[in-house]
């Protein structure tokens, strides 16, 4: 995944844990209402069932290990 700065990705919830990991810049992870700066190298486990967003502080490049057959719920 990667997104510019300023970007908002959909808040979504999950039905499996996932993994998210930045490879390049730095973005805050919004879960359950607590922000969460991620930067270069750091990563972070997503339980399931868990309301999330990111927001890209800057411009980002990242990873997002899902397993397979994973649903999500989108949220306005």
């Amino acid at each position: 995944m990667q997104a510019n700065a300023g970007d908002l990705l959909p808040k979504h919830v999950a039905d499996l844990e996932s993994i998210l990991f930045i490879h390049e810049g730095e973005c805050n992870l919004n879960i359950n209402e607590e922000d969460i700066v991620l930067k270069k190298g750091e990563g972070h486990v997503i339980p399931p069932d868990t309301k999330h967003q990111i927001t890209a502080i800057t411009d980002f490049k990242g990873m997002h290990f899902m397993p397979v057959g994973i649903k999500f719920e989108f949220f306005n």
